[in-house]
Parts: structure tokens; C-alpha cells; sequence
């Protein structure tokens, strides 16, 4: 088809792309993003360059649908769409199929997977319609615009003259669709942006114009962040600074890499050096072109947030240049530290990482710097139905995936991070696994999952693989590499030591321990289950004579914060004796991760095995800074408040000794950790973590007492349950972008990563002479920082919470997002902190429900 300059004038003339308010013509917008699209196929090839070019060109074409009468209708008038662009794009493009495969070639079906996977770059696939339904989707559409699509189709494939898509087989497009998908979107997110691809005459020939957009393309694509730095091309080792590499950083830096996807899962103890061990590895990896980045994925956000700096100080040790280094979770706009490394603007290498505005403004596009930590969540949404999972997929896929603290996961979360790796494997991308305490059996799932991935004719949910040797005979510590092959390497211990384990009977006998190690100079801390047991256990010591901090998950985001860097200060690896001698902490779970404290005595009520050992990774920690005869106690032991393994008279044993913090884990996997620690007596590390690992959560555990048989059928019932919840949410690696699990996506704050009791979000607020305002006071996220979350029955039980239509409420949320209006609740404060009958906030004790 010949056009000459005034046809192609006409068409720019006649179908707008964009009203900025100045018109940006639909073909010139569609070369925009279609230029996009090839300079990042030049920075990351998929296909080659011939088949590259049929990709650049499909997505150029991604917004042929901006060329009906009713998209022109709705941009000069106003008027609403009943079919939206995408969808007159995915009719177009079908329609004129014949052209497409007369130009790329391949088949039917592979361009079918193709196109859908472009058309759907607004968050997820177009529904199929009906005959009906077609009819009135093209009256929408126009004959004219009919007519003008070919042209413009004709004119976009001839700038892509060796295009072809000749030799992929469906499998292949399917698992290509993602990627594509994910393109389309990261390249219409760049080429929308007006800063970059301003308004342009429609006058300029065809050639003029893509000439421009390329060159444009180059100077968006550095602009937005994206490949300023590569690997270094010399060894990482230097990060570990003057110490010499421990044997399982020693692993990582000599063990050699296969080629393709490369699964790699480091097995140590807490404190063996393995972040750093996994930095190396991905360094290795991203210089044998298995990733162009890397993506720590962590449990919780504080896990995140003090991966940052350490991230931060890695940096001039992996990459050359300036990377970008970003922090994905629902709050990173309240770290400081991210703060900081966002007002960077790149162009001092002293400054380090940084972050510009549009990789930092977007969670999902964070996910694209060179850097990248934050929850696990974050990359577990890439394998449920959400909008734009089609780049989060894409993005982790082109980045080395972190995945720490691997065995902290229940069977739902488990689940989805199976089909993680399975899928990372399928788009071609390597993952990390750190554990300190993963079972032998979920380790063979890994490695079954992530061989899958490589394998696709393989059952989406095929049985364990038994290459990786499990049970208490299993190599500990090992660095092991899963490719098409599997090879398990024994790794030396960093170090050993032994910490004694006793039972303590009552609540009066903690408190009891905690007073006379107290009065010695030893830095306490007592773990509780429950919220509401910390609470109380502070109460208790109170009133035997000892003064204790609390922390706890109960507390708005401000007090929390401050707790925690009072803590580190008092705690921490600088912490002083005479700073940490007889202070006492009361704490929840979340200290057993979030944060790098040091004690010398603890007390912990029975929790599993993984949590046992991770909390016993906070007693005498800091042995450099405070060696054994520096501490005011004689030993590390680990006293466990439990009632007895051997005496279980009913399923009520261990309600006998813990309050609420009995219904906090499931009651047989309290018991074999009870029964697996008191019967070795201690906890040897690295020696004895494999066998009390295997015996607590291994295939073939600790026999459960008769009483408890009901307790085991009914766990395995839950975590089949939950495994089922999720095999029914997850995409299907085996198909395409338009699947069968595709066809609702969901917001990412509507489908939920993890399953447990629903949370209601309360922001805390105060009284003042210009009305309410947060307890974090007039800062910045002032409303953020005073948010503390409850779960929903506890919340639902208040019988007189505060009216969200009171005046004075309405005013302060007249002035917040739709969101948050809509699922955040002000929660005014008296001045003795009461909130409603039965709730009441205490800035020292958290949220307190009751008298």
C-alpha cells in the first residue's frame, strides 16, 4: 500500500491520540511507545533481532484502537465509550490478521497470544464478545476508522521490514506473552509521559517522526532509570570488606553456575554471613547475563527497610556507574532512608544509589531498578490475577529474585512462592533462596517447581523431586544449585556454638528470671505469641519491681518507629554495657526478624521450631563487640515458658501455661518443638539445626501424642486448604497472558497474598484548637504515621466507634484519597487515650481493648 505525505498527514490529522491539551496524534503516540519498546529489546533481546522487530512492532501497534469514531468522540466531546480502545485495538488487529501474517508470518495462533497480550496493557486481558455484542463494537468503531486502521497498519509494519515471528511454536508464545504483555505496559507507562514525548506537528512525514521518537526513546528510557549501570566485571568479594569470606560465601564465589535459569538455595545459621553470600551469587549471575538486576523479596516491610542500607553500601561493589536502588512496599514513602536516596538525582557517583521520580513514584515500577527490595508480596502478586502482573512477571524475570527467610512461609503463601520460582524459571529468569531452617521437604518443592518452570511439559503441580536429599542426614550448611540438573555442596560451619535449652512452667517463674538476671546487668527480653500476653507479661514484671519496654505490632506507625530506633540504640551492635545492662524488653514476633538486636537473657513462650531457632539467633548475637566474659551471665540458654511434651492429658496442654499466645501456632507443631528441643537439651549450631528442624516439620516428624491426633487431622486439613486456595487463585505458568485464571483481574489491595485475620486500618487522632490532627503531629504522612491496624471481629465487637459522618471527622477525610476514605477509619483520641468503650490507645502499650 502506497500513502504518500498528505495521507499521512490526514490520518495524524484526523485521529487524535491524546489531548495534553495540545493534540498528540494516535500514530505518532503508537510510534512512540512502539520506539520505546525497541531500544529496550536492544538493552534486553528476547527473540533476536529479526524476531525483536515483529515484537516492537506489535506493540506499536497496541493502540490502534485510539482510531475509532467514538475514542475521537470521547476526546473532543466528551462522549462515554461502551468498548474502550484496547478493546477496538484487539478487533482491528484481528480483522486484519491476513496483513500480519503476511508480514511477521508464524500462525494463527501464536499471533492470536501475541496480540491479546499487547491489547491488554491497561492491567489485564479483553473479554471475548458475543456476535451481538461484535456488531455493536465496530458501529462504535466506524467504517472510516475501519478503513484508516489498515492504512495506519500498513504504515507501522512498514518500518519494521524484517520483522518475522517464523519458527515459535505456541509454548513458546505463551510464555513470551508475558513478557510482551509487561513490554507493552513499561513502554506505553515511558512513551505516555508527556515530558519526554511532548505534543508533535502532524505534519512531519512518517519517516521524520520515528526517526524523532527513536531518538527521543533513548533519552526516556536513561531518564526514567532504566539500564544506567551494568555489573561489575571483577569479583564481588570486596563488599565483605577486611574479613576473609566465610565457607558459604567461599561457596558462592567458586562454585560454578550453569547455564540458563539457575535456582540457587544457601542454607546457614542466623548470623553465617548469607546476605552477603547471595549478593555474591547474584553478582555472578547478573555477569553470566541471568539478570540485568536484583530483587531482595523479604517478609515483612521493617525486613525490607533494613535491607536498604545494606543494599545501599553493596552497591559500588556489583554495579559500575550509578544503579538505581528501590524499596516496594505499601509504606517505602515513609522510609527516610528511601527519602534520601529518591532526592538523588544520578549525576554524582559520590551520592551512590539513587532513584528517580518515575521509578520511585510506582511500587510495580520499582520492581525495574537495578536494586530492588521489599516484601515478598510484592513479587508474589506477579502470580495472581492482579492488574499489570503481566510487568511485575517481566521485570523480576530480567532481575535475579532474593527470596529470604524462605522457610517463614504458611502452606498458602508457600504455595504462590512455588509458582514464583516455576514461573521465573518458564520466562527464563534465576532466583536466590536463603534459609536458615528450611524443611527437607520444602525444599524438594522448590526444586521440583522451579524444574517445571524449565520443563513445560511438565504438570503445573507435579510431586516432590527426590534429587535433593531430605531429612536430618541432609548436608548443613549446603549451597545448593538447581539447573536441568541438581548439585548439593556441603559448606564448612562459619562457626558453632551450643545454646541450652530449659523449660520454665509458669508466668510467676519468667518474671521470677527476668528480676535476678536484671539485677546482674543482663540485657532481657521476653517473647510472647500474643499482643495481649506482651501486655500483660509488662504488667506482671511491673509488679514485681522491674521496669520493661514493649513492642509489639499494636502501636500507630510513629511509636512503632520510635520503639525501634530507642531499641537498636539500646540493643544493637553499638549499643554500650552500661546503655544495655538490666533493660528489659517485652516483645511479639517481630523481633525475630525486623530487627538486629542482642540479649543475654531470653525467655520465649513455645512457638515452632523455625521461630524457636530464629529467636534463639538473638541471644548472645554481637559475640565480637561483647564476648562471652564481657556478659553478666554465664551462658546462652534459651528458657522456654511450656508446659511439659512428655504430660499432654488433652488438647488443652498448652492453653495450661499460655494465655491467648496458645491459639498463635498450630498446637502440633508447638508440641514437636517443644518435645525436639527438650529432648536434645540444646540447640547446636550448625550440627543439631537439621536434626530438630526434620524432627519438628520434616516428612517424617516427632510421633504427636494420641490426644492430639484430632489437632494433627485438623492442621492437615487447613494447610490442604490453603494450598487449594491458592492452586485456585494462581495463574497458569503452562498458559499465556489470556488465560482462563486472567479473566477477572483484581487491585492489588482487593486480592489478598496472605491468608489470616482480617485487619480494619484506625488513623489516631487528637484534639487541638484548629480540630483534629494526627498523633505523629504536623510532620510529613502525618495521617500515614498515625495509622495502627486491629483485626476486623475485634473491631466489629466495639459497639460505639466513633461516626465517620461527625463533622469533624468528615473534615479531616474530605481531604484524604478515595482510598483511604474508603478503608482507613479516624479514630479521635480523649486525652486518657480512649477511643470508644472497650477501646483505648496508650502510647507506651499499644491499642488495649477491655476496661
Amino acid at each position: 500500500m502506497h500513502l504518500n505525505r498528505n495521507d499521512v498527514a490526514r490520518l495524524t490529522r484526523e485521529w487524535p491520540g491524546k489531548s495534553l491539551p495540545d493534540i498528540h496524534p494516535a500514530l505518532w503516540h503508537m510510534l512512540d511507545v512502539g520506539a520505546v519498546a525497541r531500544v529496550l529489546l536492544e538493552k534486553m533481546p528476547l527473540l533476536g533481532p529479526a524476531g525483536d522487530q515483529a515484537l516492537a512492532a506489535l506493540i506499536a501497534l497496541h493502540d490502534l484502537g485510539k482510531v475509532s469514531a467514538s475514542f475521537r468522540a470521547m476526546l473532543q466531546d466528551g462522549r462515554p465509550q461502551r468498548y474502550r480502545h484496547w478493546e477496538h485495538s484487539g478487533d482491528h488487529l484481528w480483522r486484519l490478521d491476513p496483513l500480519l501474517a503476511d508480514h511477521f508470518g508464524g500462525t494463527e495462533a501464536t499471533r492470536k497470544v501475541l496480540v491479546e497480550a499487547i491489547v491488554g496493557h491497561h492491567g489485564g486481558p479483553r473479554a471475548g464478545l458475543a456476535p451481538d455484542k461484535l456488531s455493536q463494537q465496530r458501529a462504535e468503531i466506524g467504517a472510516k476508522a475501519c478503513m484508516d486502521a489498515h492504512q495506519i497498519l500498513a504504515l507501522t509494519l512498514g518500518l519494521f521490514p524484517q520483522a518475522t515471528l517464523d519458527g515459535l511454536d505456541l509454548p513458546a508464545a505463551r510464555a513470551l506473552s508475558w513478557h510482551l504483555n509487561g513490554l507493552t505496559v513499561q513502554a506505553d507507562w515511558i512513551g505516555s509521559n508527556p515530558d519526554w514525548f511532548a505534543p508533535a506537528s502532524p505534519e512531519l512525514t512518517l519517516e521524520q517522526y520515528w526517526k524523532r521518537a527513536q531518538d527521543q526513546a533513548r533519552r526516556a528510557i536513561s531518564a526514567a532509570g532504566l539500564f544506567g549501570a551494568e555489573p561489575l566485571r571483577r569479583s564481588s568479594a570486596p563488599l565483605l570488606g577486611d574479613y576473609a569470606p566465610r565457607p558459604l560465601q567461599q561457596a558462592a564465589l567458586s562454585n560454578s553456575l550453569p547455564d540458563g535459569p539457575t535456582l540457587m538455595i544457601l542454607e546457614d545459621s542466623t548470623g553465617a554471613g548469607k546476605t552477603e553470600g547471595a549478593l555474591i551469587l547474584a553478582h555472578r549471575m547478573m555477569q553470566a547475563s541471568k539478570g540485568a538486576g536484583l530483587f531482595f523479596a523479604l517478609p515483612t516491610m521493617a525486613t525490607a527497610n533494613a535491607m536498604l542500607p545494606r543494599l545501599e553500601s553493596a552497591a559500588e561493589h556489583l554495579f559500575d556507574d550509578r544503579p538505581t536502588l528501590a524499596l516496594s512496599h505499601g509504606r517505602a514513602h515513609l522510609s527516610e532512608a528511601f527519602r534520601e536516596i529518591c532526592a538523588r538525582d544520578g549525576s554524582n557517583t559520590e551520592d551512590g544509589p539513587h532513584c528517580g521520580r518515575w521509578l520511585g513514584d510506582d511500587r510495580r515500577r520499582v520492581l525495574m531498578a537495578d536494586m530492588g527490595v521489599g516484601t515478598v508480596d510484592q513479587a508474589l502478586l506477579g502470580v495472581l490475577p492482579t492488574r499489570f502482573n503481566g510487568l511485575r512477571l517481566r521485570a523480576l524475570s530480567q532481575r535475579i529474585l532474593i527470596v529470604d527467610e524462605a522457610h517463614d512461609y504458611d502452606p498458602y503463601m508457600q504455595a504462590q512462592l512455588e509458582r514464583l520460582l516455576q514461573m521465573q524459571a518458564r520466562l527464563g529468569g534465576s532466583a536466590i533462596v536463603m534459609t536458615a531452617t528450611l524443611p527437607g521437604v520444602k525444599k524438594q518443592a522448590f526444586q521440583a517447581a522451579f524444574q517445571r518452570g524449565l520443563k513445560p511439559k511438565l504438570s503445573p503441580w507435579g510431586g516432590r523431586s527426590s534429587a535433593i536429599p531430605s531429612g536430618a542426614v541432609a548436608p548443613y550448611p549446603a549451597l545448593t544449585t538447581i539447573a536441568n540438573a541438581v548439585q548439593v555442596t556441603a559448606v564448612e560451619p562459619a562457626r558453632s556454638r551450643n545454646v541450652g535449652v530449659e523449660r520454665i512452667a509458669t508466668m510467676g517463674e519468667a518474671v521470677g528470671r527476668i528480676k535476678v538476671a536484671q539485677a546482674q546487668g543482663a540485657a532481657c527480653i521476653w517473647i510472647r505469641n500474643a499482643v495481649d500476653d506482651a501486655i500483660a507479661a509488662v504488667d506482671a514484671l511491673q509488679d514485681a519491681g522491674v521496669e520493661a519496654d514493649l513492642l509489639h505490632a499494636r502501636f500507630a506507625l510513629c511509636d512503632r518507629l520510635a520503639k525501634e530506633a530507642m531499641l537498636r540504640d539500646r540493643f544493637g551492635p553499638a549499643a554500650t554495657q552500661a546503655r544495655r545492662a538490666g533493660q528489659v524488653l517485652v516483645a511479639t514476633q517481630v523481633v525475630e526478624q525486623s530487627l538486629d538486636l542482642d540479649f543475654d537473657l531470653m525467655i520465649s513462650d513455645l512457638a515452632p521450631i523455625g521461630a524457636m531457632i530464629q529467636r534463639a539467633g538473638r541471644l548472645w548475637r554481637h559475640m565480637e563487640v561483647r564476648p562471652a566474659l564481657a556478659r553478666p551471665i554465664g551462658g546462652p540458654c534459651l528458657q522456654v515458658l511450656s508446659p511439659d511434651p512428655d504430660d499432654v492429658p488433652d488438647v488443652r496442654w498448652l492453653h495450661r501455661v499460655l494465655d491467648r499466645g496458645a491459639y498463635t501456632y498450630q498446637l502440633p507443631d508447638s508440641w514437636r518443638a517443644a518435645k525436639a528441643l527438650f529432648q536434645a537439651g540444646e540447640i547446636s549450631e550448625p550440627a543439631g539445626l537439621r536434626p530438630l528442624i526434620e524432627a519438628a516439620e520434616g516428612a517424617d516428624p516427632l510421633p504427636l501424642p494420641e490426644v492430639l491426633a484430632k489437632a494433627e487431622i485438623e492442621k492437615e486439613g487447613q494447610g490442604r486448604a490453603e494450598r487449594g486456595i491458592a492452586r485456585n487463585a494462581v495463574i497458569d505458568t503452562h498458559d499465556g497472558f489470556q488465560q482462563k485464571a486472567m479473566a477477572k483481574v483484581w487491585d492489588e489491595e482487593v486480592f489478598p497474598t496472605r491468608l489470616g485475620v482480617p485487619q480494619v486500618t484506625l488513623a489516631l487522632a487528637v484534639q487541638g484548637p484548629d480540630g483534629l490532627s494526627p498523633l505523629a503531629g504536623a510532620v510529613q504522612d502525618g495521617w500515614a504515621l498515625s495509622e495502627v491496624s486491629i483485626s476486623v471481629v475485634k473491631f466489629d465487637a466495639l459497639t460505639d466507634f466513633p461516626d465517620q459522618s461527625l463533622p469533624s471527622i468528615a473534615a479531616v477525610k474530605s481531604n484524604w484519597s478515595e482510598a483511604r476514605g474508603k478503608h482507613t477509619y479516624l479514630a479521635p483520641l480523649s486525652a486518657d487515650g480512649k477511643i470508644c468503650e472497650g477501646l483505648r490507645y496508650d502510647r507506651e502499650l499499644g491499642m488495649i481493648f477491655g476496661g
